[in-house]
């Protein structure tokens, strides 16, 4: 084939192709609208409309169909395409013929990479005419389903428009907590909001004919029961926040929503009173007294002492477990346990360490039990020559010692958790793990603080600064040294690295705190490893976090022989001798709302506009935004269930006063003028 005459095969491709693309799309449009318009309403007009769409969206695609009718257009399209050509397929578009022109024209394959393109040009068309042929095809008719549901339906429907009164016109709702609360039952009329523990049963019912109740639960449909002339649906409270929405088929009454506000079980509260801090001994003798205050919003099933007893040094540990003073609790909500520990029965050796703390669990049988722990306390039994002969005054134990008993307490419960790993559902072996690895972390804190004390910086902590920043977080990844020393630099004004100036390849304090840096990385590895669940993967850096933290107390001796010289600072001498000419205080930023908080302002404005024109709309509104802010902004909830309920009662005062409360809840505006546009139109 000449060039001339594959152009041509190629113009007739690429006509075909657009023709087809627009009136895929376009039929994809018309059949779309018809599919959409079913669920609505009836009428010609959605006919209409749907053809109109149709039309115009293949009339928008036409001009690019016009334009491949010239031969030219589309050898320019495929010289832009392949500027290779040099406007050889344009020279034989325009009827010249000679070999040089026909060699250079078919040189490149062109027409073969235009076939491709077409190819690809009508997958999207395709596929969009096929999801709406689907759509209209598959997609029920809610205008039918409205009266052939159920036999009878459209009936129904008929019999409430003559005059019946709407099947939402009283709603009840009842709730019954589960079995382990001990709580009585409670029932309620047209509530705007049902608050109640995970996993009570909720019932909610009304009178007139069950066969016209329509109810959603967020995605879900619950079935709707016939009960006694009545109607009844039944289901648990779930753990998260939802909207149910009630609406009567014959459309007498507008649709009623009710928020599910879940309550949630907490786990116990235990605090260890006694022993009250953590100590050293030179001989474990005689008994030690137990108590720890025990605490549970709903009630207490059992608690326990547990201890852990471990010996040796280096590498070689042995560890001992035992409980003591179990005692059950029978749904108390507040206890005191206690009980006595005989030191002589455990045998302590110089070196062992007893690690004890308290543990309690709740009675929930439904999302738990909740398990409760207190701090850990230990008592350590001093090694032979340990004590050294310098006299200074006594102080309590360093931290380090605190690092290695609660760092081997840890060891020993991720051992046990890996033992019983293959017998445990993953969600369980991820809940304990993760208890697991919020005791590494406070630990890898505490050794943080050690370290930048150490090198002239204040302990991390949580001060943030008033641009939002904190100096002295806690490093989310490993700490190397050279990042120790820009963090002590930049806590200490450069003074720190001034300080730490030495001879040799290694400052002194960077050589003190060596090991305890090797702690600090090795924690964060293995805190990693519990998040995910893989307790065989934390113990190796576990272990290395212990060794190297147990070098760090042997080799440190260090004594305080003085008070160190009081610096007198001449103050008349000093007043006024800086050269500093000061600076104006600079502004506050003002109050800058988050995209949250501006959706829900936006909401709320919306719900005011609706106020004074559909009252029930404004109350739907108000509950929709406390579903959302049930989890994250509870006193805004609280205050928008107020509100909702008093638009529902239509009593003015309470709707000024519930407004006003929203108002508070929700927090000032972003800026001076977005007050008036959110907070328009108020009671």
């Amino acid at each position: 084939m000449t060039a001339r005459e594959r152009l041509r095969a190629v113009q007739r491709e690429l006509i075909v192709t657009l023709a087809v693309r627009a009136a895929a799309l376009g039929g994809a449009a018309t059949l779309a609208v018809l599919a959409l318009g079913r669920q609505v309403t009836s009428g010609a007009w959605v006919n209409l409309a749907a053809l109109l769409l149709g039309i115009v969206t293949t009339a928008m695609l036409a001009p690019a169909l016009w334009r491949a009718r010239s031969l030219q257009r589309v050898a320019l399209w495929i010289e832009e395409r392949h500027p290779a050509l040099r406007y050889a397929v344009v020279t034989a578009s325009e009827g010249a013929r000679s070999d040089a022109i026909e060699q250079q024209a078919l040189g490149v394959p062109w027409w073969k990479e235009a076939r491709r393109w077409f190819g690809r040009k009508l997958i999207v068309p395709i596929g969009a005419i096929a999801g709406a042929l689907a759509l209209f095809l598959f997609m029920p008719d809610a205008r039918d389903a409205a009266a052939h549901a159920v036999p009878g339906a459209g009936n129904a429907g008929a019999t409430a428009r003559r005059g019946e009164p709407s099947v939402l016109a009283r709603i009840r709702v009842s709730v019954t907590p589960p079995a382990y609360a001990r709580r009585a039952g409670s029932a309620t009329d047209d509530p705007t909001s049902v608050e109640a523990l995970v996993a009570s049963r909720i019932v909610i019912s009304g009178d007139g004919d069950a066969r016209r109740v329509i109810v959603r639960l967020d995605s879900a449909t619950p079935a709707v029961e016939s009960v006694d002339g009545g109607w009844s649906i039944s289901l648990a409270m779930p753990g998260r926040p939802a909207l149910i929405r009630l609406d009567d088929r014959a459309g007498v009454e507008r649709g009623r929503l009710i928020v599910l506000a879940p309550v949630i079980d907490a786990p116990p509260g235990v605090v260890l009173l006694l022993p009250a801090r953590d100590t050293v001994v030179r001989a474990a003798t005689g008994a030690m007294a137990l108590r720890a205050q025990l605490r549970d919003d709903i009630g207490l099933r059992d608690a326990r002492f547990e201890l852990v007893v471990s010996s040796g040094e280096g590498e070689n540990f042995t560890f001992r477990s035992a409980v003591i003073g179990a005692v059950m609790l029978g749904g108390t909500a507040q206890r005191t346990l206690e009980g006595r520990l005989s030191l002589d029965s455990l045998a302590l050796k110089p070196g062992d360490v007893l690690q004890l703390r308290a543990v309690a669990r709740d009675a929930n049988t439904a999302t738990g039990p909740g398990v409760g722990s207190s701090d850990t306390r230990s008592l350590r039994v001093a090694r032979q020559g340990e004590y050294d002969s310098v006299s200074v005054d006594p102080a309590p134990p360093g931290e380090p010692d605190g690092q290695v008993l609660s760092q081997r307490m840890l060891i020993n419960l991720t051992q046990a958790l890996d033992r019983r790993r293959p017998r445990m559902a993953r969600s369980l072996l991820l809940t304990e793990a993760g208890r697991i690895a919020v005791d590494q972390a406070r630990l890898r804190k505490r050794v943080g603080d050690i370290v930048f004390q150490r090198v002239g910086g204040e302990p991390l902590g949580e001060h943030a600064d008033h641009a939002g920043h904190d100096e002295h977080a806690l490093p989310t990844g490993k700490l190397t040294p050279e990042a120790l020393l820009k963090l002590a630099d930049q806590a200490t004004q450069g003074a720190a690295g001034a300080a730490m100036e030495a001879e040799g390849d290694e400052t002194p304090i960077l050589a003190v705190n060596k090991p305890l840096l090797e702690a600090f990385n090795a924690m964060w590895d293995a805190g990693r490893a519990l998040e995910q669940g893989e307790t065989n993967r934390a113990l190796p850096p576990m272990r290395r976090a212990l060794a190297a933290i147990e070098r760090a107390r042997q080799a440190e001796r260090i004594y305080l022989r003085g008070r160190p010289n009081a610096v007198v600072i001449d103050i008349a001498r000093a007043r006024l001798a800086g050269k500093d000419k000061g600076t104006s205080t600079l502004r506050d930023a003002r109050h800058q709302m988050s995209p949250i908080g501006r959706r829900r302002a936006l909401s709320f404005a919306r719900a005011t506009a609706l106020l004074g024109s559909d009252a029930a709309a404004a109350a739907d509104t108000l509950l929709v935004m406390r579903v959302d802010a049930l989890e994250t902004a509870p006193a805004l909830a609280a205050a928008l269930d107020a509100a909702a309920g008093a638009v529902r009662r239509g009593d003015a005062a309470a709707v000024a006063l519930a407004w006003q409360a929203v108002r508070r809840a929700l927090g000032p505006p972003s800026r001076a003028g977005e007050a008036g546009a959110l907070w328009s139109g108020a009671p």
